[in-house]
């Protein structure tokens, strides 16, 4: 199953920005980065409303305000440009999280406590939920595209909590026999938990902040329910 569209003839690349005119407006001249990046913020919005079947690259470049010749710059397909999107978006996430292990000698509770306060911090992030939601809502459909998301992204995920978990593991402290599934089941409370704080923050009678509700989540992981101490209820 593919959603390559086919490229564009009549709006070649090397047509100028100011020269394009879609909907009244000029377009604009930007920097190669800087115009990349308004594609990718253009595709989850649109993506996000329309969903993935309905949504096209036109779609995309008049929301971005720059031509359908440009996208294709930077995107093959419809398929790629989503990959893109999620890839680039959450991958910041798990590679702070293998700096964080590469250059650390702290405790497993320590190290533990630093992953799962990142993972929170990063949800928390303008446009992070809205796209776990699109993810969730999108990727069944698509098949194909979450696989290739879920190797290189899920996986390392995983594979960066069991180096944090095994640790553990070495000094007696977690059972062998649950590192995979507890590295697997982790990232996915914190992320839930995220999710239900802002499905429901306004109709939630409990009003937590953020903060105190991701150091609640982060105390639960680490130590079960009701076995934090002091500093975890402050």
């Amino acid at each position: 199953m593919t959603y390559k569209e086919d490229p564009p003839r009549d709006d070649p690349l090397t047509r100028t920005d100011e020269m394009a005119v879609a909907d009244g407006r000029s377009r604009r001249r930007l920097r190669p980065g800087t115009r990349r990046d308004e594609i990718l913020e253009a595709a989850q919005a649109v993506f996000s409303e329309l969903g993935f079947d309905r949504t096209t690259l036109n779609d995309v470049a008049e929301r971005a305000g720059v031509t359908k010749g440009a996208v294709y710059h930077y995107f093959d397909s419809k398929d790629e440009l989503f990959i893109a999107l999620l890839r680039e978006r959450l991958m910041p996430h798990i590679e702070a999280g293998e700096e964080l292990l590469a250059n650390t000698t702290a405790s497993r509770e320590q190290i533990l406590r630093e992953l799962l306060t990142q993972s929170w911090t990063h949800y928390q992030q303008p446009g992070q939920i809205e796209l776990a939601i699109l993810a969730m809502n999108e990727l069944p459909k698509i098949p194909e595209v979450g696989r290739i998301l879920f190797d290189e992204v899920v996986q390392r995920g995983r594979r960066m909590m069991k180096e944090a978990l095994a640790r553990g593991v070495e000094l007696g402290e977690i059972p062998s026999c649950d590192i995979d599934a507890a590295a697997a089941v982790v990232p996915y409370m914190i992320m839930g938990v995220a999710l239900g704080h802002r499905l429901f923050r306004g109709v939630d009678p409990l009003t937590l902040s953020a903060e105190r509700l991701g150091g609640a989540a982060v105390a639960v992981l680490l130590r079960g329910v009701g076995a934090g101490d002091e500093d975890d209820c402050r």
